[in-house]
């Protein structure tokens, strides 16, 4: 029996005026397995991955996170996806004790 594959890109294409970001990428990630995105800068892993979360709308092509489209069914994508930004927002000298008490602090 065929599973649907966690994430499914299908010549998926970005275009910003004349430069090609993604050129019609193809593949998919079975559930349950562990993927790396490698590549040099500029070779599109933060615009497929923006695409993928819907930060970005594609220029062509279609990608499915468990079977449903990340435009056509955005509402259950996002459901579904936890992305964690490359640099966090958070200062490396920060203590978490504090970063912890801000945070019950907000939850009142």
């Amino acid at each position: 029996m065929l599973q649907t594959p966690a994430v499914e890109f299908q010549q998926v294409k970005k275009q910003y005026g004349e430069l090609e970001a993604l050129k019609g990428i193809s593949f998919s990630v079975e559930e349950g397995s562990f993927f790396g995105l490698l590549g040099p800068n500029g070779a599109g892993k933060s615009t497929l991955i923006s695409a993928m979360s819907g930060l970005l709308v594609p220029s062509s092509g279609n990608i499915k996170i468990k079977g449903f489209d990340v435009i056509d069914d955005y509402r259950q994508t996002r459901r579904l996806l936890g992305l964690v930004p490359q640099e966090l927002i958070a200062d490396p000298f920060f203590l978490f004790e504090n970063f912890y008490s801000y945070s019950l602090d907000t939850l009142d």
